[in-house]
């Protein structure tokens, strides 16, 4: 009976909630847009033999994705700020289903490029969109596990891209991919038939958002993890598909190795996000810099598509998560202390990710490329190690308090969402 009760409960709260809807469209608009980035990896291979592309050629394909969400986020928080979060969202939709389904048919490395770069500019707009949508009805002592829950989503996502790219290379990345352009048309009626989500203004917004948030140092640090994070996902985005081709791995191994390390972050995300709404965000900061650091220098070591396929899925998983929503929390509640608009504090993340991938891919290649793959990885590990000193400096906001009601009234939330 307790358990009926509960569940009784967590059914006529997930009703009430405001956020409920909202979490569970955004849920499935960045897990879409999560695939459709992830996609690419196992196909890399197949388009630098395909089309005899060099490994900068291919550096520069994986990193036109990222480039594409600088110009993205930039109009989509104008247009946000115009138009709402819900047309931002639907444009960005629409200009994934007509560039993916051109994206199938491409013959030449300079339409490939171009194409994900408008990829990346419709990235920008969902994310933007979707993204503020969930902060805006977030309450604040949930909002870490709210982010959890979403970003969760999104690597969720991260982990039907790989099989989609071994489905493109194995089936025709022409049928493949006319099938996901109708589905963005379709997630693009559904999120137009949503209503725009009412916004709360308890403060007085700044009068100059961009300079107030240069001047902040823990916006200035949350933007700098979030470019760190992104670099190393654009690096080893670029280098370990290519790595493990070279030690043997077919493409079907390559999208396996990236599909398990994103389920092992799909698995962490939601509880991150709550020890960061219970206990604050230096300690995750702490775990995440220090395990990624010491697995980035270890990739270089193995010689065996085996052992380097282990390596990676550990160095991919948890850690880089671990600080990952800390970085997205502290942006955010900094952001909304001082009277920054939700939708440039989105538009910070989402070029501070961009301008992290569009630097990580070309720079891990062509670095690569003059001297070897230790070289790019051993850098970032040792700029993550670097970054621990403003860390440990910085004044975070303490955590919410929480009490037994409101954990409660948490599982509830969570538990509805989830259906």
């Amino acid at each position: 009976m307790c358990l009926l009760r509960s569940r009784l409960a967590a059914a006529k709260y997930g009703r009430q909630d405001p956020a409920h809807g909202t979490v569970v469209l955004v849920r499935v608009l960045l897990l879409f847009e999560s695939a459709m980035y992830s996609a690419i990896t196992p196909v890399l291979p197949h388009y630098a033999h395909v089309l005899d592309a060099s490994k900068p050629a291919v550096g520069v394909l994986a990193g036109s994705y990222p480039a594409g969400i600088i110009p993205g986020s930039l109009i989509g928080a104008w247009i946000a700020t115009r138009a709402g979060v819900r047309r931002t969202t639907v444009i960005g939709l629409l200009l994934f289903a007509v560039s993916i389904a051109g994206f199938g048919f491409a013959k030449d490395i300079v339409a490939l490029d171009a194409l994900r770069f408008i990829q990346g500019m419709g990235c920008g707009f969902i994310w933007g969109g979707g993204l503020t949508w969930v902060i805006t009805v977030a309450p604040r002592e949930r909002r870490g596990a709210m982010l959890g829950s979403v970003i969760g989503a999104a690597i969720f996502g991260t982990l039907i891209g790989p099989v989609l790219g071994i489905l493109a290379v194995s089936v025709g990345t022409g049928p493949v991919f006319v099938v996901v352009g109708a589905a963005a048309l379709a997630l693009a009626v559904w999120t137009q038939g949503h209503p725009e989500p009412v916004r709360d203004t308890p403060v007085a917004e700044t009068s100059s958002p961009l300079r107030d948030m240069a001047g902040s140092p823990l916006i200035r640090l949350g933007s700098w993890l979030i470019l760190l994070e992104a670099a190393t996902i654009g690096a080893t985005s670029a280098l370990l598909p290519l790595r493990l081709s070279h030690f043997g791995a077919s493409s079907a191994v390559v999208g396996l190795v990236f599909l398990v390390a994103s389920l092992i972050s799909m698995l962490v995300s939601t509880p991150i996000g709550r020890a960061v709404d219970r206990r604050g965000a230096r300690a995750p900061l702490y775990v995440g810099l220090s395990l990624t650091a010491i697995l980035m220098a270890v990739l270089p070591i193995p010689h065996s598509a085996a052992l380097l396929a282990i390596v990676s899925v550990i160095a991919l998983g948890g850690p880089l998560t671990a600080y990952t929503i800390p970085a997205l929390t502290i942006i955010t509640d900094t952001a909304e202390r001082i009277g920054i608009p939700l939708v440039v504090a989105t538009m910070m993340l989402n070029l501070a990710w961009a301008s992290g991938e569009v630097i990580g891919a070309p720079a891990a290649a062509n670095l690569s490329q003059a001297t070897s793959d230790a070289v790019p990885l051993l850098a970032l590990s040792a700029i993550m190690v670097l970054t621990l000193r403003p860390v440990t400096k910085a004044r975070f906001t303490p955590a919410p308090a929480h009490d037994a009601d409101e954990d409660a009234r948490e599982a509830w939330v969570q538990a509805a969402t989830a259906r």
